[in-house]
């Protein structure tokens, strides 16, 4: 964390250990972010759960904003402009909102599942262009690479579901994805896996790598989901 100049108690801003910065903020009364600093005062454990409990605010209020703006911004911008693992989870906002309409209107519009997968393919091809330029720093190509690795696996989910011809939001073949919503009810991220739901957490993780998604890697996440909806753990045995 960075501690202002002029109060020694006051941390206004966190940073990753690669180097990416993200003020402490929270959503204002007009819809806007504004800044909400984090004070050292008082016993340390009071402090310290005061620091834990800005970062999950500061990122609840961040990924709120991005939900709707992935909708408006250009690709480019979006992704620069807010913190890596934000990028990737308004990526997978739009491939599960796209692929969720597609699927539930695909008994009236036969073609929206292969337009959605049209986009999904075009939104692949647009971040790969934008890899080839010289004057992307180190954190903004991970960041960059990452998105491409995780919607890779997006886009041949779409060519599957295509050419499986699943028609209905409650068949297992798109029930078994892991979806990302933002549920407006409850004012969260959720992460659907089959019939269980997850709330996400809100740590603040940096620019981080991630690891080919593989056929092997979605029957982890299914079986791990179950487990731990039934409240089991996921070692082997």
């Amino acid at each position: 964390v960075t501690f202002d100049k002029n109060d020694k108690f006051k941390m206004i801003d966190m940073s990753s250990q690669q180097g990416e910065v993200v003020r402490f903020q929270t959503m204002g009364a007009e819809g806007f972010l504004e800044d909400d600093p984090v004070f050292a005062t008082g016993n340390i454990e009071a402090w310290l759960q005061n620091l834990v409990d800005g970062m999950q605010n500061t990122m609840k209020s961040v990924i709120k904003m991005a939900h709707a703006e992935v909708q408006t911004q250009d690709l480019e911008t979006f992704i620069f402009q807010h913190p890596a693992q934000v990028s990737l989870l308004g990526i997978q906002f739009l491939w599960t909102q796209d692929m969720q309409s597609a699927i539930t209107d695909a008994k009236k519009d036969k073609l929206g599942v292969s337009r959605a997968v049209k986009k999904s393919d075009a939104l692949l091809k647009e971040m790969i262009v934008i890899t080839t330029r010289s004057t992307l720093g180190k954190n903004e190509r991970q960041n960059l690479e990452t998105c491409i690795t995780v919607h890779v696996h997006q886009r041949d989910t779409s060519e599957d579901l295509q050419k499986k011809r699943v028609r209905d939001p409650s068949d297992f073949e798109w029930m078994k994805q892991c979806r990302f919503y933002w549920s407006t009810e409850r004012e969260t991220v959720i992460i659907s896996i089959c019939d269980v739901d997850f709330e996400y957490s809100y740590e603040y993780l940096g620019v981080k790598e991630r690891l080919v998604i593989t056929p092997l890697t979605d029957i982890c996440y299914v079986t791990l989901s179950q487990a731990l909806g039934m409240f089991l753990g996921g070692a082997p045995a």
